[in-house]
């Protein structure tokens, strides 16, 4: 059931990059939208180190995310994890090579980091069954 549940988490994420990132500013959510990347069922998305969100990271590891949403029945994830900023230099030129350079002078720009997401839960939500599947990765 677990290698089932996973292939369905992995297809929606292998189809949809733009979802919600929501994180904590002081003591409320703060929503926004980005640009996901993944390997396997971790999440990675690009960011400037002057940005809220990478200081709200930093302060409250604790996200949320929704991915995958298209429209009235179809199925999207809701993701429960950990941030951290990206120190691998690999997964940042990986990360670099598929993102609009628009926002950022260079890959080794001081602006531009790669935030993170190591799951804890993911729930796909819509997905026609009887309520949402989960895939519990802690405890």
């Amino acid at each position: 059931m677990k290698n089932e549940l996973e292939d369905k988490i992995l297809a929606i994420l292998d189809n949809h990059q733009v979802g919600v990132l929501t994180s904590v500013q002081g003591d409320f959510p703060h929503a926004r939208y980005m640009t996901f990347f993944h390997e396997g069922l971790t999440l990675y998305t690009p960011s400037g180190k002057e940005l809220p969100k990478t200081e709200e990271v930093r302060k409250n590891p604790h996200v949320s995310v929704l991915l995958g949403y298209e429209g009235h029945g179809s199925a999207f994830l809701e993701i429960t994890g950990l941030a951290s900023l990206e120190e691998d230099e690999s997964v940042k030129e990986s990360i670099w090579e598929n993102i609009s350079k628009e926002w950022f002078k260079g890959e080794d720009s001081p602006s531009f980091v790669v935030i993170k997401i190591v799951p804890e839960q993911i729930r796909i939500l819509n997905s026609g069954d009887d309520g949402p599947d989960t895939l519990d990765l802690i405890g």
